[in-house]
């Protein structure tokens, strides 16, 4: 806890001297290597959301498309079998 208080006491001395008061957030930056691999895993899982949503609305445009023919082929099925029994 006293490190936090000594972090804010020099940025607010910094704050004082140099006239602008923007916090020091260098620490948040990632070195190189880690950005990198970083960016790579952003990027594959965009990729990867992107196909996950594709997949699902294609099933759900699969689903309606194929829901008004259900009754109709349900009725083929039942007049081959009454054709056939007879």
């Amino acid at each position: 806890m006293e490190t936090i208080k000594n972090w804010f006491q020099d940025w607010s001395d910094a704050c004082e001297y140099a006239n602008e008061c923007a916090p020091d957030l260098t620490f948040l930056t990632l070195a190189e290597p880690y950005a990198g691999l970083l960016w790579i895993a952003g990027g594959c899982f965009f990729l990867w959301a992107m196909n996950e949503a594709r997949i699902k609305a294609s099933r759900q445009a699969r689903h309606f498309k194929q829901q008004p023919e259900a009754p109709r082929r349900r009725l083929k099925r039942a007049l081959a079998g009454l054709r056939a029994a007879h």
